[in-house]
């Protein structure tokens, strides 16, 4: 399955946090209107006063802020924001409509693979995609979407392995986020197919 919930685990599992996933089957009015049009949300309690986060790039935001996941400088914090808004991108335009097709489309993988090339250069200048000195929340997200592309390309008989010689940084990216156990059994637990993909970005 991928969705915004298979982010938040997996940038929660990285991060060593405990969490509870509350799925509701029903949705009275009152709840309808407090969560107005969000389809996902956060409730965080502090001092016994409750809210609610409702965007998933947000939502992803702020657990990383809660754990200095999101660079140590502005400029940092700026190129964090912005590399995450490019992944959020690329996979509603482009994973997505292959996955939900099920139709790979020789046209969209050169695209998607422009875009590797890009994030492939950025890693070849700075360990850290966002430049910094440690992993941040750009770092994962370029992870899930390499990861989700190169699973689902080998799922449908694709030389995926091939991307390991041609995307060496990024690969080493990838091997870094399944070192990590937690990470590594979650991913394992999910495939990447048509029928379980409900990504909401």
């Amino acid at each position: 399955m991928i969705s915004s919930i298979y982010i938040f685990k997996i940038l929660l599992s990285y991060l060593g946090v405990e969490y509870e996933i509350n799925q509701l089957s029903e949705i009275n009015q009152e709840f309808t209107n407090k969560l107005e049009s969000y389809n996902q949300f956060i409730k965080h309690t502090q001092k016994d006063e409750d809210y609610l986060l409702g965007q998933s790039a947000v939502i992803s935001r702020y657990i990383s802020n809660n754990h200095n996941f999101s660079g140590k400088s502005l400029q940092e914090s700026a190129r964090v924001d912005d590399i995450v808004e490019s992944v959020l991108e690329i996979i509603e335009e482009y994973i997505l409509p292959i996955i939900n097709s099920n139709i790979i489309n020789e046209e969209i993988t050169k695209l998607i693979c422009t875009h590797f090339n890009d994030f492939e250069n950025q890693l070849s200048k700075s360990t850290f995609s966002a430049g910094g000195d440690s992993t941040t929340l750009a770092d994962l997200y370029l992870f899930i979407l390499y990861d989700i592309t190169l699973r689902y390309l080998e799922n449908h008989g694709y030389m995926a392995h091939h991307f390991n010689e041609k995307y060496p940084h990024l690969e080493r990216l990838k091997l870094h986020f399944l070192s990590n156990k937690s990470v590594s059994e979650f991913i394992n637990s999910n495939s990447i197919n048509s029928q379980s993909s409900q990504l909401i970005i």
